[in-house]
């Protein structure tokens, strides 16, 4: 059932609506916030969410403050009410999860509670594996990287927040993945295993959705987080991806390489030479080379030059007549081998490998689906597992997430908040976002879509949307980046620097990025390079005021850089899905597949990106979209870009955005 609310009538648990009433009749005495319409609007649409334990799905804008938005009306709740059984706040971020952690002291403060036991339930990845850490250093046998030990061993620690000195790609090495328990030589020092905090006892759990959708996913009794908890679910624009990634698996070559060893030698002894037929694996080998060239060409069609195959996830590839007849080949010989092996099971003298055997005859069963094509129950593409492009993954989900959401979502016996900055594609229309996490198919409560709280922010007075039309198409290449070069390093001199541009692929960033400085220019720019941390990237780029930072993917969202340093973003492309099968399957369930989700995914990510430009009230930026063909998709779709954007001053005269960068940031 779903509903859209016209109004702010509380009738339930008029205690708590009283109390979260008062409480903003009072804001001006908080030494924290100040009063603004939308964080209390929202404040009361979470007290129905949590009294009639509904689902409320809320967007709300930049500045609105929407984390104590719902921090007050739940710890009110933890105050004075004795059964709230607590409540789950999951994130994308580990940024946002320790503000969170300084938010819950904030106003337990400022509802004059004592005291509040709140824990941080951080990932796995987010930890050092002493194992994984000792063949790292035994493999690469590097001393460079002896002093890692010798800080965990010095520090007592092995949480990432204390190694920030450490790359993300360094990490990757040695972090934790999966554990084998008693197994490991480590076991009994093992402070993930035997200091984690006590999840029951706590009142607030703040953790990421990566942990929170696999806990959920989980038998009630088996769970990790227990209890009938209020669940907020902040940064929900992710939650589509994080659930997929729930039920995302993989194989490659090696690995089913390894089963046909693994079976072929628990049904040998030492006497005989029992080994896999030549024949599979070559054929293994001539399936996964056509996979990766059919991937290859895939993105080819829409990149001009690759410099990282790791840039790429998602890619699809064609199950054409040449990938059809390795498959048919591999699955024929597969079958054979199973009938081989169980036969000689049968031998009372050999004890087959009967999980290798489970294993095979699920590899068997993947390819029967992807043979399948349009009908298979999954969606299928290929992760590069190198920069080169040598060594791929065959990966897979199940094509209806949608189901899978709207089933977990179903199992939470409390109220949930879904609430993000950017779920609306156009003004108050959530139909994009809601059937992606299959919220019209809830079973057992209510859900309310609830109106938008716009930013408090002055967008009509400090800034100015810039949408040239001179630009070529990105449909042609050439002419298009060098247009974007020269717009690029114009509007860079008109601000002064102080400017983040924000690229869809790293080949054409570093492309411009090389023509820019192939002459003098006056403006230091960072460029976001593979090796470089994330964090310190952004602390460098916001403490040089004068500079520019180009980047991608990741710098699109949760990247918060207040004042001058950041005065422009450019965007060169409009953020379109590249080569993604996820959102090519969406598509292909509609009759206009460009409208209903090429369109909103690119808004989305859209907002996200304009998004970094003001951070307070007191922000001034020039926000410039240099793709000229977003004045055809707003003609055509009755201005649905524009209008999902806060900004108001729009134009496409570069001499307005000079008139408007004298007035307002020089």
């Amino acid at each position: 059932m779903s509903i859209c609310k016209d109004d702010k009538k509380v009738d339930t648990n008029e205690d708590l609506f009283l109390k979260v009433q008062d409480f903003f009749d009072r804001i001006e005495e908080s030494k924290y916030l100040q009063y603004r319409d939308g964080q209390r609007n929202m404040a009361y649409s979470v007290v129905d969410a949590i009294e009639n334990k509904q689902i409320l799905l809320i967007e709300a804008g930049v500045g609105i403050g929407k984390s104590y938005a719902y921090l007050i009306p739940l710890i009110q709740s933890i105050k004075n009410n004795e059964q709230f059984e607590g409540v789950i706040i999951a994130t994308s971020t580990i940024a946002l999860q320790e503000q969170l952690m300084n938010d819950v002291h904030k106003v337990a403060e400022m509802l004059e509670l004592d005291s509040i036991n709140v824990v941080l339930a951080k990932g796995k990845n987010n930890y050092i594996c002493r194992k994984r850490l000792n063949d790292f250093l035994t493999t690469t046998g590097n001393e460079k990287y002896r002093y890692i030990l010798d800080e965990v061993l010095k520090k007592e620690s092995i949480d990432r927040k204390d190694f920030e000195e450490i790359s993300d790609k360094l990490w990757k090495n040695f972090n934790v993945r999966t554990c084998s328990q008693m197994a490991c030589p480590y076991y009994a020092d093992c402070k993930l295993t035997h200091e984690r905090p006590n999840y029951k006892d706590a009142k607030i759990i703040i953790t990421n959705q990566d942990l929170f959708i696999q806990d959920l996913k989980k038998e009630e009794k088996e769970r990790l987080f227990q209890g009938n908890r209020t669940v907020v679910i902040d940064e929900a624009h992710n939650l589509e991806d994080k659930t997929r990634n729930a039920y995302v698996l993989a194989m490659d070559k090696r690995y089913i390489e390894s089963l046909l060893y693994r079976l072929y030698s628990s049904v040998s002894d030492y006497t005989e030479n029992y080994l896999p037929p030549q024949q599979i694996l070559e054929q293994l080998t001539n399936l996964f080379v056509t996979l990766r060239s059919s991937a290859k060409n895939e993105i080819r069609k829409t990149e001009g030059s690759i410099d990282n195959y790791f840039d790429y996830s998602r890619v699809n590839f064609q199950c054409n007549k040449r990938v059809e007849e390795a498959i048919k080949q591999l699955i024929i010989s597969i079958e054979k081998i199973l009938q081989e092996i169980q036969k000689r099971s049968t031998m009372d003298y050999y004890k087959i490998d009967k999980k290798a055997f489970k294993e095979l005859e699920c590899v068997k069963s993947i390819m029967e689906d992807i043979l399948l094509k349009e009908k298979s129950k999954n969606i299928y593409w290929i992760d590069f597992a190198d920069a080169r492009g040598n060594y791929i993954n065959l990966t897979y989900a199940p094509k209806k997430i949608d189901e899978l959401s709207s089933k977990l979502l179903s199992g939470i016996h409390a109220g949930v908040i879904l609430t993000s900055a950017t779920l609306s594609s156009g003004k108050d229309n959530y139909h994009y976002y809601s059937s992606s996490i299959g919220l019209d198919q809830i079973v057992g409560k209510t859900v309310l879509k609830d109106f938008s709280q716009p930013s408090p922010y002055n967008y009509e007075e400090n800034t100015i949307l810039y949408c040239p039309q001179n630009i070529s198409s990105p449909k042609n290449r050439e002419e298009y980046l060098t247009d974007t070069v020269q717009e690029i390093r114009n509007l860079i001199e008109i601000t002064e620097g102080k400017t983040l541009v924000l690229f869809t692929s790293k080949s054409d960033m570093n492309y411009v990025y090389e023509q820019i400085n192939r002459n003098y220019f006056p403006f230091k720019i960072y460029l976001q390079r593979d090796n470089i941390d994330v964090k310190k990237l952004k602390e460098t780029f916001e403490k040089d005021i004068t500079s520019c930072l180009f980047a991608t993917g990741t710098f699109y969202e949760g990247i918060d850089i207040k004042g001058e340093s950041l005065s422009q973003v450019i965007i060169p492309k409009l953020p379109f899905p590249i080569v993604d099968p996820v959102v090519d399957y969406k598509a292909s369930q509609y009759r206009d597949g460009f409208l209903e989700v090429y369109l909103p995914e690119m808004i989305t990510k859209l907002k996200q990106g304009t998004g970094r430009a003001v951070r307070s009230e007191t922000d001034t930026a020039v926000i410039s979209i240099l793709d000229s063909r977003i004045h055809d998709y707003n003609l055509k779709y009755n201005n649905l870009i524009f209008e999902s954007l806060p900004f108001t001053h729009i134009t496409n005269d570069i001499e307005e955005v000079k008139s408007f960068v004298n007035k307002k940031i020089k």
